[in-house]
């Protein structure tokens, strides 16, 4: 393995890990980040649920509402892309939508 395949192999690891953190991060808030949908979207959210545009709309104001820790460990890019891939479950209320293991 010459050293740009080590460093790419390096780096792939690296991003692995930083996903993961990321994930985990964003999971351990995730009822802060329902309540938060919730109250600051709502009913709009509802209505713009199926249009993709109007979703990454609403997914960078909740992330603009969250608290500060959430901004240090979780980039808008991946918060983001997190919401998309869970965002069936954003409207859940109570117990139903606080566990992401659905």
């Amino acid at each position: 393995m010459d050293w740009k395949q080590k460093l790419q192999s390096a780096q792939q690891a690296g991003e692995k890990m930083v996903d993961q953190k990321t994930d985990k991060t964003i999971e351990e808030n995730w009822p802060k980040i329902q309540q938060v949908f919730q109250e600051k979207v709502g009913p709009a959210a509802l209505a713009a649920a199926k249009n993709d545009e109007q979703m990454l709309s609403l997914f960078k104001l909740v992330y603009a509402a969250l608290p500060f820790p959430v901004h240090l460990a979780v980039k808008e890019e991946a918060f983001v892309k997190f919401c998309f891939s869970h965002r069936d479950r954003l409207m859940l209320t109570g117990e139903a939508g606080a566990g992401l293991g659905q």
